[in-house]
C-alpha cells in the first residue's frame, strides 16, 4: 500500500547556522546544462529512472524556477547532491517548500543533506520568508533524523498519520519523540 508522504514543519527560519560544508565538497546553485546532473542524482538517490526532460518538466519549465533555488554539492567538479528553494502557494505566503533533497549513495552518510537542507533554509530566510515545509518517507529515516535535527517537527493531521509517526519515530530507536509529537488530543 502506498501512503502519502509525510509532512513536516519548521515554524521559524531564525538560527540557521551556515551550512559546514565538508572538506573537499563545494555548494554553488544551478548553471546551464545542470539537467542531466540533476537527472543523474535523482536517479541514483532514489533508485528510480530520471532524465534532463524530467527536471525541464517538474522545475525549470515551472513559472517559479529561478537557477538561485536550485543547489547542488560537487565533489571533486562532481555533482552528488541537490536540493531546491521551492514554493507551494498552498502552504502559505510566508513559507518555502523544501524539495528533492537527494545525495548520490556513495556520498550518504557525510552530512551532506544537512548541508544541501540549511542552505534552502537559509535561502527562505534572506528572501524574508518565516517558516518552511517538506514531505518525506516513512522509510527514509536517516532524512528524517537530520530534518529533525534541523528542527522540522512533525505535521499530524489525522490519527492514520500519528500512528505512522509513532512508526518512524520507533524505527528511529526514539520513543520519547512520539510522546512529544504524537500525544492523542
Amino acid at each position: 500500500m502506498h501512503h502519502p508522504q509525510l509532512l513536516m514543519k519548521r515554524r521559524t527560519l531564525d538560527a540557521i547556522e551556515k551550512p559546514r560544508i565538508p572538506r573537499g565538497f563545494i555548494l554553488r546553485t544551478y548553471q546551464e546544462g545542470d539537467d542531466p546532473r540533476w537527472a543523474d542524482i535523482i536517479a541514483r538517490a532514489f533508485q528510480t529512472e530520471c532524465s534532463a526532460s524530467v527536471f525541464r518538466r517538474e522545475m525549470a519549465d515551472h513559472q517559479g524556477f529561478q537557477p538561485e533555488r536550485v543547489f547542488f554539492l560537487l565533489h571533486e567538479g562532481q555533482p552528488v547532491g541537490t536540493a531546491t528553494a521551492w514554493f507551494k502557494p498552498e502552504l502559505g505566503p510566508r513559507s518555502g517548500y523544501v524539495h528533492m533533497v537527494a545525495v548520490v549513495p556513495e556520498h550518504t552518510g557525510k552530512g551532506l543533506g544537512k548541508v544541501l537542507t540549511t542552505a534552502v533554509l537559509r535561502f527562505f530566510r534572506e528572501q524574508g520568508l518565516q517558516s518552511a515545509f517538506l514531505h518525506t518517507d516513512d522509510e527514509r529515516l536517516a532524512a528524517i533524523s537530520t530534518y529533525l535535527e534541523l528542527g522540522f517537527e512533525p505535521v499530524i493531521e489525522d490519527e492514520h498519520i500519528r500512528r505512522r509517526w509513532v512508526e518512524v519515530f520507533r524505527g528511529l530507536s526514539k520513543p520519547d519523540l512520539s510522546h512529544r509529537y504524537c500525544r492523542e488530543e
